[in-house]
């Protein structure tokens, strides 16, 4: 208990004090981000990234949790570690592909997944858009890797009309459930867009329907 109440007062203080950080805290091999989730909950970022190739790193999630003043206090903590292969950024392509590890100490489960990401403007009015998430879970309980997840998106857009076109296909359980959907959006205005979709979630039934979309800032 005492050490629960040290760590969330640990958290609190820095959490409370991060606004006055430096803005490049985590720009360095040190990686320090605590975050107020809620206000009873918060959440602190430690790691580190490997000296010589900052595209790998690897840390420790620490949290601090309660239902309310008062309440019983859960403090979650997760390992996590990440590898990007593979980062580029010119004003015609974003490309990103990594590996993310996530543990959990308390349960001894883990996921790993695998994230690709591909934006390309192909010609003036044409733009694509590939998204790729392969997902391995670790069992614990089973001492078993087991339930891989996909989940691919494949998006055309003509910026110049404002239409787009958006493909999905989705695996759950190691491929025992499949769904895939389809969704067309109209750009109308700056704010003011109008969409329709058809597709079939993994293990659902098939749905459709049409969404008007309106954002307004101030």
């Amino acid at each position: 208990m005492f050490a629960k109440f040290t760590l969330l007062r640990w958290v609190i203080l820095m959490t409370v004090a991060m606004p006055v950080q430096p803005a490049g805290a985590s720009d360095g091999l040190l990686i320090w981000t605590p975050t107020k989730t809620s206000d009873t909950s918060y959440n602190a970022r430690l790691g580190l990234r490997v000296p010589g190739w900052s595209l790998a790193a690897a840390g420790v999630d620490v949290g601090v949790t309660s239902s309310g003043k008062g309440g019983p206090v859960e403090v979650p903590v997760k390992l996590w570690g990440r590898i990007t292969a593979q980062s580029e950024q010119t004003p015609a392509q974003i490309l990103l592909r990594e590996i993310n590890i996530r543990a959990n100490v308390e349960t001894g489960d883990a996921v790993a997944e695998m994230r690709v990401r591909d934006v390309e403007i192909v010609s003036s009015d044409f733009d694509l858009e590939m998204n790729r998430n392969i997902t391995i879970h670790y069992d614990n309980a089973g001492e078993a890797w087991d339930g891989v997840e996909v989940h691919q998106a494949v998006r055309w857009s003509d910026p110049v009309d404002g239409v787009s076109l958006t493909a999905r296909l989705g695996a759950l359980d190691s491929f025992k459930r499949i769904g895939a959907g389809i969704t067309v959006e109209q750009k109308l205005a700056d704010d003011l867009s109008l969409s329709a979709r058809i597709g079939k979630a993994a293990g659902a039934d098939l749905t459709a329907g049409v969404r008007a979309h309106y954002s307004v800032t101030w």
